[in-house]
């Protein structure tokens, strides 16, 4: 049992951050709010010792003399090992790390009710410390250091590109793939986080301003120009050749999908399609990818968007819009594609082939972010 005591005064500590090789860097002032869980029932936070937790509303404050404590969303706040408290709750560790359902975290908690019901874990964190849980998540440690270095400079660059995203829900970035993937301690290691603190505070600008550094694991040969996947055009995220993924495993995929099952994916996804007979791409970008994709059914034809045919299908079943279609007999159609992900900005893969010929992270990046500046964040 966790035991509770009400604290008479704020105590000294080290606000989550671990002893350590990595805690020994100074901290960079910059915070970021992670949504690691945006709407939960329940979630178990702990310490291996003392950690406090502050009602901010009211400032009032107790201490747990470590241990877990379960925490939900009630009606007048968060309940969090049978004590009611006020929304939001900080939780903090006097020393080491704070844990989540047993997964280990740096900085500080916060609790509250989620917008959509549910309680809302987040988790504040030195911007330099949530990129090593960042690049890890990203980029395979065992990669080049110049390929790693990239990855480190393009993730703290969109994270400040992202800064107060979703602030309505009380964070900055999601530790999915909506922002970037976050694992927290568990997600470390050594060789990015060395990326990490050789690149500290380093990003890309454009104007002046940290740009959307989008990135991606496989170009299939050529990145493209943003506003042929989401519309807007950057003049820093322009298509370019990019010969240098060859080593990749999904430099070239095929895939066959049974017409029926496509139906059903269409209509769940609100697509009044029945009867599918036949797919084909419409239009292409000028990498070759789908921008539009003509479905023919019972009723007639209907053309839908690459990326949402590509979501509708599953991201993991067509790796990319960078693909061609044709019949394969019983009802099947075989999809033969190359490369992973939405193609925009830097190729991982292509980083990765960059470092091996002896490019250092300037150039990679460079390379694949049209005129950008690499500086110290603004």
């Amino acid at each position: 049992m966790v035991r509770v005591c009400l604290a008479l005064a704020v105590t000294a500590g080290t606000g989550g951050r671990a002893a350590g090789p990595a805690a020994a860097q100074p901290t960079s002032g910059t915070v970021v709010r992670v949504g690691l869980w945006p709407a939960v029932e329940s979630v178990t936070i702990g310490a291996e010792g003392p950690f406090d937790i502050v009602e901010l509303p009211t400032g009032r404050r107790e201490t747990a003399e470590g241990g877990r404590l379960q925490a939900r969303a009630v009606t007048q706040g968060v309940d969090l090992g049978g004590v009611v408290y006020a929304a939001p709750v900080r939780v903090v560790a006097r020393a080491g790390f704070l844990q989540v359902n047993g997964r280990p975290y740096r900085g500080a908690l916060e609790l509250r009710r989620a917008l959509q019901g549910g309680l809302a874990v987040i988790n504040e964190v030195d911007l330099e410390e949530y990129l090593y849980g960042v690049v890890r998540s990203e980029m395979d440690p065992r990669w080049p250091p110049a390929a790693l270095r990239a990855q480190a400079i393009a993730a703290r660059s969109l994270a400040l590109y992202w800064a107060g995203r979703f602030a309505a829900e009380g964070y900055d970035v999601r530790a999915t793939t909506d922002s970037q993937v976050y694992g927290g301690v568990a997600a470390e290691d050594p060789r990015t986080t060395a990326a990490v603190d050789a690149t500290r505070g380093l990003v890309m600008l454009y104007d002046g301003r940290p740009v959307f550094a989008a990135y991606h694991s496989d170009s299939g040969g050529a990145t493209e120009s943003s506003e042929y996947v989401w519309g807007a055009a950057q003049p820093y995220l322009r298509g370019v050749p990019d010969p240098y993924a060859q080593e990749s495993p999904t430099a070239r995929w095929t895939v066959r999908v049974d017409l029926g099952t496509l139906e059903a994916r269409l209509q769940r996804a609100g697509r009044a399609i029945s009867g599918l007979q036949r797919i084909e791409v419409a239009a292409t970008s000028p990498s070759g990818r789908a921008m539009l994709v003509r479905l023919h059914a019972t009723a007639g034809a209907t053309e839908v968007r690459g990326t949402e045919f590509r979501a509708l299908v599953g991201v993991a079943v067509l790796r990319s819009t960078l693909f061609t279609v044709q019949p394969a007999g019983d009802g099947v159609v075989e999809f033969s594609g190359r490369g992973a992900g939405h193609g925009v900005g830097m190729s991982q893969w292509g980083a990765r082939g960059q470092a091996l010929q002896g490019r250092d992270y300037p150039e990679v990046l460079r390379y694949y972010y049209t005129g950008v500046t690499i500086a110290a964040a603004p």
